[in-house]
Parts: C-alpha cells; structure tokens; sequence
C-alpha cells in the first residue's frame, strides 16, 4: 500500500507536466484543427531561456515571467511568419510547415546551447513528507497543486474574460466570427501565444523534477503531449489536462509494478484501447462538421 500510494503521488507529479503540455498544445487544435508539432521544441527552448535568464539574474521569478513571455512571443511569431501564409492551404501544407519549424528549432538551440545534457536547479522549494514508512516528496505535491491552480486560472480566462469569449467564437465557427466583427486573426494570434507560454511553464516544471535539459526533450514533450490530448479528447481542454494526469498515472504505476523499460509501452498501450473503444477520447464528443 505505501509503494502505491507513492508511484500514485509521483504519477500525478509528471501528470501534471503532462497535462500543462496538452492544454497549451490543445487550445490552439481547438481553433484551426492544427496538430502542432512545433509546441514541445519550442517550450524546449523556452526552458534554456529560463536556464540562461536564471544564470544571468538568480532571480527565479523573473527567470520564470521573462521564460514565459520570450516563450508567447516566439509562439505568435511563428504563427505569423509560419502557420498563418499556410493557413488556408491544402491540409498537408500546415502540417509540414509545423514540422519545419520543429527541425529549425531544435538545430537552432543545438548550435546555441550544444547537444549535451545540462544541469537544471531546483526552482521549487520542498521538503519531504513521511507517513510512517512512505516518504512522499514534496516537490510532487508542488508541481501538481500549481499544475491545478494554473488551469483554474485558463478556465476562469476562457470563461470569464472578453478575450476567452472571442476564443470560444473562434473554436466554433471561424467564418461566423469574421461575420460577426471579431479580430479572428488577433485571436488566434493569442491563442498561440497563450498556448505557448503555458507549454513552457509546463516545460520548466519537468526540468525541475528530472533537475536536467537537453535538446531532445522538445520531441519527447510533443509526444507525450499529443498522447495526452487524445486520451483526453482533442481539442478539449480539460480533457487534455485529465488526459496528462491519466497518462502520468499509467506511466507511474507501470514502471512500479511491472517495468520500468515498458512505461512508454503500456501508456501508449492504454491509448490504444481507449482510442479503440471511444474513438473521440475518453471526454471527447463527436464534433459535426462545421459550415
């Protein structure tokens, strides 16, 4: 009961890394239908800001607030200079150009930052917490306790604000938008500068835990990130965030009780079944065709 009780604790920990990772790149799939493969490469470089911007100041909030901001900046400029002239192309052109900007990345922070593994410091302060002979870190409940706050905070901007009710517009019906006088092209603008800020926070959370960066990791994020959206239900938001937690669980509590050479495995193997037996995702629901 105490090793499960501690593979559950850790499996909501990277869960929740997981699930920042979905919604950033689930709110921009709710828009254009984009699978997005640039999102995890750029909250990759994302994290080698906050690394460089730490080194430089040691101040670790501005670290974070400056990490996030660069990292909306470079999620609207590359919707601009690079998804924006595909937008109305042939289905397959939005998708290479996704790709592109992907491999530009990654070779960009490779000649920049080197292709070794770094060092990453321990932003979050924690301790140990011990119930009789479990010892629960505390940095687990950390990450996921702000994971949570920080979609408290998405809901209540999506819900509640003039800027999350031209997003919900947008996601039903662009063409009806433009009819209706809002900035479609502003919004979507946003929304991939939201969904990229949140995806690097989540990136900087998964630094912290692992206390280590490296290139590849951008490619490892869009995985797991497009595995949780689709468990969840793509383009659903909090399908996506319970998405992540599901898929950190499995993972968790795979490598404890049977391997950990099969997590990847038996995450993936569990997507499939779930895919086979609800196509949309376990909270997504059949879309009709929008005209």
């Amino acid at each position: 009961m105490e090793y499960l009780l501690t593979q559950i604790i850790n499996g909501l920990a990277i869960g929740s890394i997981y699930a920042l990772l979905s919604v950033g790149y689930s709110i921009i799939y709710s828009i254009l239908n984009l699978i997005n493969f640039a999102h995890g490469d750029l909250c990759m470089v994302g994290v080698f800001l906050c690394a460089a911007i730490l080194a430089l100041t040691g101040n670790v909030f501005m670290a974070l607030v400056a990490a996030c901001v660069l990292g909306a900046f470079l999620g609207l400029a590359v919707e601009k200079l690079a998804y924006k002239p595909v937008r109305k192309a042939s289905r397959a052109a939005p998708f290479v150009s996704a790709v592109g900007v992907a491999m530009i990345m990654r070779g960009t922070a490779q000649v920049v930052w080197g292709s070794s593994m770094q060092p990453f410091p321990q932003l979050i302060p924690f301790k140990m917490f011990h119930m009789g002979e479990v010892s629960i870190s505390g940095l687990s409940i950390n990450i996921f306790l702000m994971a949570v706050a920080i979609m408290i905070l998405v809901t209540a901007f999506v819900q509640k604000t003039q800027v999350g009710l031209s997003i919900r517009c947008v996601s039903q019906n662009i063409q009806a938008s433009y009819l209706m006088g809002i900035p479609v092209n502003n919004v979507i603008g946003v929304v991939y500068a939201f969904g990229a800020a949140i995806g690097v926070l989540g990136m900087i959370f998964y630094a912290t835990y692992y206390q280590s960066i490296f290139i590849a990791m951008g490619f490892a994020a869009t995985v797991k990130a497009f595995t949780a959206a689709l468990l969840g239900g793509l383009g659903n938001l909090y399908g996506a965030f319970l998405g992540g937690i599901i898929l950190g669980l499995v993972e968790a509590l795979g490598a404890g009780f049977i391997s950990s050479g099969y997590r990847d495995a038996i995450a993936y193997g569990v997507l499939i079944i779930v895919l086979i037996i609800k196509p949309n995702g376990i909270f997504g629901v059949k879309a009709s065709e929008k005209v």
